[in-house]
């Protein structure tokens, strides 16, 4: 994201880039995105950055997911399309952090705890993480360390 321009200011700057570029897969990714956020803010309240990111997360993981089906299925032409979106949209969100940054901070989070179990272990994580790494690395590495 450039300076401080917020979530909402972003997309629609990159939707005028994209049409003058003629880049149909990103205006589409963005025209989706508006969509997704507007759908969202009407039964959710206007959202901030914060609130865009999780719904912009949410749909990375629906495109990682559709791109495993594709796979399973031989639909090499399909994943082909799947992936360029999946780019754009993991360009909207902070870039994820190391497995061993996040092991760091699972760490941290077990040694401060008296009796960890796993959800709310997850959950201090998560709030740690702040969007940097998705829930499935995180829950793994709390289970691993859990040995649940």
């Amino acid at each position: 994201m450039k300076g401080n321009m917020s979530f909402s200011q972003q997309l629609v700057e990159d939707m005028k880039q994209a049409m003058k570029a003629g880049d149909k897969v990103k205006l589409g990714v963005v025209r989706f995105l508006r969509s997704e956020i507007k759908n969202f803010e009407i039964d959710n309240g206007e959202q901030d950055d914060a609130g865009i990111e999780k719904i912009i997360a949410k749909q990375v993981k629906q495109v990682k997911e559709s791109i495993a089906e594709y796979q399973k299925a031989g639909r090499d032409d399909l994943v082909a399309e799947e992936e360029p979106k999946l780019k754009i949209l993991k360009s909207y969100l902070p870039e994820q952090m190391s497995d061993e940054d996040l092991q760091k901070i699972v760490d941290e989070v077990l040694s401060s705890l008296e009796n960890p179990e796993m959800g709310p272990t997850i959950g201090q994580v998560m709030a740690k993480v702040q969007g940097k790494a998705d829930g499935g690395r995180v829950s793994s590495l709390v289970r691993q360390a859990l040995a649940v």
